[in-house]
């Protein structure tokens, strides 16, 4: 295998960005032009300034994930106890907890030993999820770092039951492992009072930034997924991230072609759309990262703002036929990212054959992976030829250690876009509200004003609007 401590070997797998379709030297009037950037350097210095001096502080511990070498020690040893003892892991944990872990098992796992995530409370796709366990030879891996997630508490205190019913008292804590916060909440409480094994949310690392630590590392391993090289990967990043110059620096440029296509260019919503199948995860990861971080209601100095792009997923080129027609020919609202393998690690040649049929001939000799690269680059073009803007990243192969890199470069462009935004990309208030109104539904104590608020929001709704 690779050694990535080569440069090398480095160079040879790093991910590339190409903003060519999103500027106006290639796109024209709805591009952005190289002096709309310049244009943002002392803003831009500024941020590279805070952000530096804020890492340094400690104050923005995601960066560091990529050395975390004594948290990694630990994730090891408990994926191998793991592995020897089950062979299927499932994963309760939500949003953050639950996302980057499916979109590494997508991308690089293997049916065997197999990862379960379930990431929502639908009673049908859960029961038939247990239904379906030996559960002398199933882990559950609980994620929360507050220790207070409804939906996975709810799970968890259902597989609890399950567990004790069929295992015993003595067997069943085995079966559970904790990923909670060091020192405070529900789960480190549980914890202490009964023993299940557990791991470290790091301190000021929050959901959507987590796939890097214990929350994404341990399924990781469990699956076999080499998680040095996955770590690596975003270290390697985060040196071309380090950068001051912002046209050698792909994460602070990436941030600032979206938030300049957003406010200067009224193309508020980013399409991520990846040609291939493995990555269809890392979509819907991104889709969180971008929206839960820039959708804020006002700017750091508490101005209103309502600001964001709108996340949308896309895969191509299945979606050719079907969205395709509003990104080119509907509301010039849309910036494509493009997601593009270059050695999709296998190939199916097309066999030849109907030779006389021009529709069916020019087919034979070519394979999927070479199809299913030439509709991207077409429909790049197609894109660009309708004066659509589009950025392209494209993966030498798609590996723990490409895979790595593109969570850390998505990760510094949208902290890097929220410094131009002048929001805080990491708290959620908008996610809060509807929290706290389900524990007031639930009766949960101390949150009764926010069952009387539900209760006068639900008496608002009006019969005859009901049909």
């Amino acid at each position: 295998m690779p050694d990535y401590r080569r440069r090398a070997a480095r160079e040879a797998m790093s991910v590339r960005l190409d903003v060519n379709g999103i500027m106006a030297d290639t796109l024209g009037a709805a591009g952005i032009t190289r002096e709309e950037v310049d244009a943002l350097a002392p803003r831009t210095s500024e941020i590279t300034h805070s952000l530096r001096g804020r890492r340094s502080a400690g104050e923005l511990p995601f960066y560091d994930l990529p050395y975390q070498k004594d948290a990694l020690a630990r994730i090891k040893s408990v994926a191998a106890e793991v592995r020897a003892e089950s062979d299927t892991l499932v994963v309760l944990g939500i949003g953050g907890s639950s996302l980057g872990t499916k979109t590494v098992i997508r991308a690089l796992g293997t049916d065997a030993p197999r990862v379960a995530v379930a990431d929502n409370v639908d009673p049908w796709s859960f029961a038939t999820l247990l239904d379906g366990l030996d559960l002398t030879r199933t882990t559950f891996n609980v994620i929360s770092k507050s220790g207070e997630t409804a939906e996975t508490m709810a799970q968890f205190l259902i597989v609890r039951d399950l567990l004790l019913r069929q295992l015993g008292a003595v067997d069943y804590a085995r079966h559970v492992v904790l990923t909670t916060d060091a020192d405070a909440g529900a789960l480190r409480q549980i914890v202490h009072d009964e023993g299940f094994r557990d791991l470290v949310i790091p301190a000021g690392v929050g959901g959507r930034f987590s796939v890097l630590s214990s929350v994404g590392l341990l399924p990781a391993a469990f699956a076999g997924v080499r998680i040095d090289d996955l770590l690596a990967g975003a270290a390697w990043m985060d040196t071309r991230c380090q950068n001051a110059d912002l046209w050698k620096n792909p994460g602070y440029l990436l941030g600032t072609l979206l938030y300049l296509a957003d406010t200067r260019h009224e193309q508020n919503i980013v399409v991520m759309m990846p040609y291939g199948d493995r990555l269809h995860g890392f979509a819907a990861w991104f889709a969180q990262l971008w929206a839960e971080s820039l959708g804020k209601a006002e700017t750091l100095e508490g101005v209103p703002a309502h600001v964001g792009q709108t996340p949308v997923t896309a895969a191509g080129a299945t979606d050719q036929h079907s969205l395709m027609q509003l990104f080119a020919d509907g509301p010039a609202d849309k910036v494509i990212c493009m997601l593009r393998v270059e050695d999709h690690g296998r190939e199916l040649p097309v066999p030849s054959a109907y030779a006389d049929l021009d529709p069916l001939g020019y087919l034979g000799g070519t394979g999927l992976g070479k199809l299913l690269n030439l509709e991207q680059r077409a429909t790049e073009l197609a894109l660009t030829k309708k004066g659509r803007p589009v950025l392209t990243l494209t993966l030498p192969q798609l590996n723990a250690f490409t895979l790595g890199q593109l969570f850390y470069l998505f990760e510094v462009a949208v902290v890097f876009a929220g410094g131009l935004y002048r929001i805080n990309p990491f708290d959620q208030p908008g996610v809060e509200d509807s929290k706290q109104l389900t524990y007031g539904l639930l009766g949960r104590k101390g949150f009764e004003a926010q069952r009387a608020e539900t209760d006068a929001l639900l008496a608002r709704k009006r019969d005859d609007y009901i049909l």
